[in-house]
Protein backbone atom coordinates (compact mmCIF):
# COMPACT_ATOMS: atom_id res chain seq x y z
CA UNK A 1 0.00 0.00 0.00
CA UNK A 2 1.57 3.43 -0.79
CA UNK A 3 1.50 6.86 0.89
CA UNK A 4 0.10 10.13 -0.47
CA UNK A 5 1.18 13.61 1.37
CA UNK A 6 -1.86 15.60 1.77
CA UNK A 7 -1.27 19.07 3.39
CA UNK A 8 1.86 18.04 4.82
CA UNK A 9 0.85 14.57 6.08
CA UNK A 10 1.49 11.44 4.81
CA UNK A 11 -1.46 9.56 4.30
CA UNK A 12 -2.00 5.83 4.31
CA UNK A 13 -3.97 4.36 1.85
CA UNK A 14 -4.97 1.49 -0.67
CA UNK A 15 -6.37 2.41 -4.01
CA UNK A 16 -6.91 -0.87 -6.77
CA UNK A 17 -6.79 1.15 -10.18
CA UNK A 18 -10.26 -0.30 -11.85
CA UNK A 19 -12.01 1.47 -14.22
CA UNK A 20 -14.88 3.11 -12.75
CA UNK A 21 -16.37 5.36 -10.52
CA UNK A 22 -14.12 4.61 -6.99
CA UNK A 23 -15.67 3.63 -3.81
CA UNK A 24 -13.83 5.45 -0.77
CA UNK A 25 -14.11 3.71 2.45
CA UNK A 26 -13.77 5.55 5.39
CA UNK A 27 -13.61 4.56 8.46
CA UNK A 28 -14.55 5.10 12.64
CA UNK A 29 -13.17 6.44 15.62
CA UNK A 30 -10.04 3.96 17.00
CA UNK A 31 -10.31 1.78 14.07
CA UNK A 32 -8.51 1.82 10.40
CA UNK A 33 -8.56 0.77 6.77
CA UNK A 34 -8.69 -2.87 8.65
CA UNK A 35 -11.71 -2.46 9.64
CA UNK A 36 -12.91 -2.59 5.99
CA UNK A 37 -10.74 -6.26 5.41
CA UNK A 38 -14.05 -7.97 4.34
CA UNK A 39 -15.09 -5.25 1.49
CA UNK A 40 -11.68 -5.26 0.61
CA UNK A 41 -11.84 -8.71 0.07
CA UNK A 42 -15.64 -8.83 -1.57
CA UNK A 43 -15.28 -6.16 -3.60
CA UNK A 44 -11.28 -5.55 -4.45
CA UNK A 45 -11.45 -7.76 -8.14
CA UNK A 46 -14.62 -6.43 -8.93
CA UNK A 47 -14.93 -2.35 -8.35
CA UNK A 48 -12.77 0.48 -7.92
CA UNK A 49 -12.17 0.65 -4.27
CA UNK A 50 -9.75 3.11 -2.32
CA UNK A 51 -9.31 2.48 1.02
CA UNK A 52 -7.22 4.99 3.41
CA UNK A 53 -6.20 5.61 7.22
CA UNK A 54 -7.38 9.08 8.83
CA UNK A 55 -4.46 10.73 10.13
CA UNK A 56 -4.15 10.09 13.75
CA UNK A 57 -5.25 6.53 13.11
CA UNK A 58 -3.48 3.02 11.44
CA UNK A 59 -0.24 4.21 9.60
CA UNK A 60 -0.84 7.45 8.35
CA UNK A 61 0.66 10.55 10.29
CA UNK A 62 -0.43 11.14 13.51
CA UNK A 63 0.35 14.84 13.84
CA UNK A 64 -1.09 17.21 17.02
CA UNK A 65 -3.47 19.00 15.61
CA UNK A 66 -7.37 19.27 16.52
CA UNK A 67 -9.14 16.24 14.47
CA UNK A 68 -12.61 17.63 13.89
CA UNK A 69 -15.19 16.78 11.52
CA UNK A 70 -13.79 19.72 9.44
CA UNK A 71 -10.39 18.62 9.37
CA UNK A 72 -11.01 15.16 8.30
CA UNK A 73 -13.33 16.78 5.78
CA UNK A 74 -10.72 18.99 4.07
CA UNK A 75 -8.52 16.02 4.22
CA UNK A 76 -10.20 13.54 2.15
CA UNK A 77 -11.41 16.40 -0.10
CA UNK A 78 -8.17 17.35 -0.86
CA UNK A 79 -7.01 13.82 -1.64
CA UNK A 80 -9.46 12.74 -3.66
CA UNK A 81 -8.43 15.92 -5.61
CA UNK A 82 -5.03 15.09 -5.76
CA UNK A 83 -6.14 11.57 -6.45
CA UNK A 84 -7.87 13.44 -10.31
CA UNK A 85 -11.55 11.95 -9.38
CA UNK A 86 -14.38 14.36 -9.81
CA UNK A 87 -17.21 11.79 -8.98
CA UNK A 88 -16.60 8.97 -5.99
CA UNK A 89 -18.95 7.05 -4.28
CA UNK A 90 -18.84 7.03 -0.32
CA UNK A 91 -19.22 4.86 2.37
CA UNK A 92 -18.48 5.88 5.82
CA UNK A 93 -19.13 3.70 9.13
CA UNK A 94 -19.28 5.48 12.74
CA UNK A 95 -17.20 8.80 12.76
CA UNK A 96 -16.30 7.72 8.96
CA UNK A 97 -20.31 8.49 7.80
CA UNK A 98 -20.83 11.68 9.87
CA UNK A 99 -17.83 13.29 7.95
CA UNK A 100 -18.79 11.20 4.41
CA UNK A 101 -21.79 13.29 5.06
CA UNK A 102 -20.34 16.47 5.83
CA UNK A 103 -18.04 15.78 2.45
CA UNK A 104 -21.38 15.73 0.55
CA UNK A 105 -22.87 18.61 1.63
CA UNK A 106 -20.06 20.57 1.01
CA UNK A 107 -19.19 18.80 -2.49
CA UNK A 108 -23.00 17.64 -4.08
CA UNK A 109 -21.05 17.11 -7.12
CA UNK A 110 -18.52 14.97 -5.87
CA UNK A 111 -20.69 12.40 -4.76
CA UNK A 112 -22.93 9.95 -6.65
CA UNK A 113 -23.99 7.72 -4.30
CA UNK A 114 -23.78 7.78 -0.18
CA UNK A 115 -23.97 4.87 1.57
CA UNK A 116 -23.75 5.44 5.71
CA UNK A 117 -23.37 2.96 8.20
CA UNK A 118 -24.18 2.57 12.04
CA UNK A 119 -23.86 6.67 12.31
CA UNK A 120 -25.69 9.90 12.54
CA UNK A 121 -25.73 13.39 11.56
CA UNK A 122 -25.06 14.79 15.29
CA UNK A 123 -22.35 14.62 17.77
CA UNK A 124 -23.90 14.08 21.37
CA UNK A 125 -22.82 17.16 23.31
CA UNK A 126 -21.83 17.57 26.91
CA UNK A 127 -24.30 20.22 27.82
CA UNK A 128 -21.95 20.89 30.99
CA UNK A 129 -18.62 22.11 30.65
CA UNK A 130 -17.67 20.95 34.25
CA UNK A 131 -18.82 17.62 33.62
CA UNK A 132 -16.85 17.38 30.16
CA UNK A 133 -14.05 18.72 32.36
CA UNK A 134 -13.97 15.48 34.51
CA UNK A 135 -14.76 13.16 31.73
CA UNK A 136 -11.37 14.35 30.65
CA UNK A 137 -9.67 13.96 33.54
CA UNK A 138 -11.10 10.19 34.13
CA UNK A 139 -10.52 9.44 30.42
CA UNK A 140 -6.36 10.29 31.13
CA UNK A 141 -6.06 8.39 34.68
CA UNK A 142 -8.18 5.71 33.69
CA UNK A 143 -7.95 5.36 29.50
CA UNK A 144 -6.99 1.51 29.05
CA UNK A 145 -10.41 0.86 31.34
CA UNK A 146 -11.31 3.34 28.78
CA UNK A 147 -10.83 1.60 25.89
CA UNK A 148 -11.65 -1.99 26.70
CA UNK A 149 -15.14 -0.59 27.74
CA UNK A 150 -15.36 1.29 24.49
CA UNK A 151 -14.69 -1.55 22.35
CA UNK A 152 -16.68 -3.75 24.23
CA UNK A 153 -19.52 -1.83 23.11
CA UNK A 154 -18.22 -1.94 19.74
CA UNK A 155 -18.51 -5.54 19.53
CA UNK A 156 -21.11 -7.95 20.11
CA UNK A 157 -19.37 -9.83 22.85
CA UNK A 158 -18.47 -8.31 26.45
CA UNK A 159 -15.75 -11.32 26.14
CA UNK A 160 -11.87 -10.50 25.36
CA UNK A 161 -11.70 -12.76 22.50
CA UNK A 162 -9.56 -12.78 19.65
CA UNK A 163 -11.58 -9.96 17.63
CA UNK A 164 -11.47 -7.75 21.02
CA UNK A 165 -7.58 -8.04 21.71
CA UNK A 166 -6.99 -7.14 17.75
CA UNK A 167 -8.82 -3.79 18.04
CA UNK A 168 -7.57 -3.13 21.60
CA UNK A 169 -4.09 -3.90 19.92
CA UNK A 170 -4.82 -1.10 17.33
CA UNK A 171 -6.15 1.06 19.51
CA UNK A 172 -3.49 1.19 21.72
CA UNK A 173 -1.15 2.19 18.55
CA UNK A 174 -3.31 5.89 18.37
CA UNK A 175 -1.88 8.13 20.29
CA UNK A 176 -3.92 9.06 23.61
CA UNK A 177 -3.66 13.23 22.26
CA UNK A 178 -5.41 11.76 19.08
CA UNK A 179 -8.21 9.56 20.86
CA UNK A 180 -8.51 12.50 23.12
CA UNK A 181 -9.05 14.86 20.52
CA UNK A 182 -11.72 13.06 18.71
CA UNK A 183 -13.53 12.12 21.61
CA UNK A 184 -13.73 15.65 22.50
CA UNK A 185 -14.81 16.95 18.69
CA UNK A 186 -17.14 13.77 18.77
CA UNK A 187 -19.21 15.30 21.80
CA UNK A 188 -18.92 18.62 21.07
CA UNK A 189 -21.60 20.83 19.59
CA UNK A 190 -21.93 19.50 15.91
CA UNK A 191 -24.84 18.96 14.23
CA UNK A 192 -25.66 18.39 10.30
CA UNK A 193 -29.49 18.00 10.44
CA UNK A 194 -30.36 21.22 9.12
CA UNK A 195 -28.25 20.92 6.38
CA UNK A 196 -29.29 17.24 5.07
CA UNK A 197 -32.28 18.00 3.38
CA UNK A 198 -29.66 19.39 0.18
CA UNK A 199 -28.16 15.47 -0.10
CA UNK A 200 -30.01 14.32 -3.64
CA UNK A 201 -28.03 11.49 -3.66
CA UNK A 202 -29.34 7.96 -3.86
CA UNK A 203 -28.61 6.80 0.40
CA UNK A 204 -28.30 3.50 1.55
CA UNK A 205 -28.50 3.68 5.45
CA UNK A 206 -27.25 0.41 7.31
CA UNK A 207 -28.12 -0.52 10.95
CA UNK A 208 -27.62 -3.21 12.86
CA UNK A 209 -30.25 -3.54 15.71
CA UNK A 210 -28.15 -4.50 18.72
CA UNK A 211 -25.70 -1.35 18.53
CA UNK A 212 -24.67 0.35 21.79
CA UNK A 213 -23.18 3.56 19.90
CA UNK A 214 -25.66 4.68 17.88
CA UNK A 215 -29.77 3.79 18.74
CA UNK A 216 -32.22 3.03 16.22
CA UNK A 217 -34.08 6.78 16.72
CA UNK A 218 -31.14 8.37 15.58
CA UNK A 219 -30.77 6.16 12.45
CA UNK A 220 -34.37 7.37 12.05
CA UNK A 221 -34.22 10.43 12.30
CA UNK A 222 -31.06 10.40 9.34
CA UNK A 223 -33.12 8.49 6.71
CA UNK A 224 -36.21 11.03 7.61
CA UNK A 225 -34.01 13.84 6.99
CA UNK A 226 -31.82 12.63 3.70
CA UNK A 227 -34.57 12.89 0.85
CA UNK A 228 -33.46 9.66 -1.13
CA UNK A 229 -32.55 7.44 1.32
CA UNK A 230 -33.26 4.14 2.47
CA UNK A 231 -32.52 2.12 5.94
CA UNK A 232 -32.00 -1.25 6.10
CA UNK A 233 -31.85 -2.80 9.68
CA UNK A 234 -30.01 -5.97 10.20
CA UNK A 235 -31.25 -8.17 12.97
CA UNK A 236 -28.85 -9.13 15.68
CA UNK A 237 -25.77 -7.12 14.63
CA UNK A 238 -23.30 -4.75 16.45
CA UNK A 239 -22.15 -1.39 15.68
CA UNK A 240 -19.46 -3.17 13.28
CA UNK A 241 -21.73 -4.58 11.47
CA UNK A 242 -19.77 -4.38 8.11
CA UNK A 243 -17.61 -6.59 10.28
CA UNK A 244 -19.38 -8.96 12.29
CA UNK A 245 -22.31 -9.72 9.42
CA UNK A 246 -20.13 -8.77 6.38
CA UNK A 247 -21.82 -11.28 4.02
CA UNK A 248 -25.16 -9.30 4.03
CA UNK A 249 -23.64 -6.05 4.25
CA UNK A 250 -21.27 -6.69 1.15
CA UNK A 251 -24.30 -7.91 -1.05
CA UNK A 252 -26.32 -4.98 -0.03
CA UNK A 253 -24.19 -3.00 -1.03
CA UNK A 254 -22.99 -4.59 -4.15
CA UNK A 255 -26.58 -4.35 -4.91
CA UNK A 256 -27.30 -0.43 -3.94
CA UNK A 257 -24.04 0.42 -6.31
CA UNK A 258 -25.01 -1.87 -9.17
CA UNK A 259 -29.21 -0.04 -9.57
Amino acid sequence: MPYININQLNLFYFENKIRGTPLLFIHGWIGSSLEWIYQLNYFNSREHIIILDLPGFGKSDKPNTKYSIEFFTKLILDFLNLLGYNEAILIGHSLGGLIAQNITIQNLKLVKKLILISTTAISQPFKNKFFLFWVNIIFRLTYTNFLKNTIKRINSTKDENREFRKLYKNALEIPKSVVLSTFKNMTSKFNLNEKLSVISQPTLIIYGTEDKIISKSMIINLGNLIPNSEIILIENSPHRVMVENHVRVNKIIDDFIKN
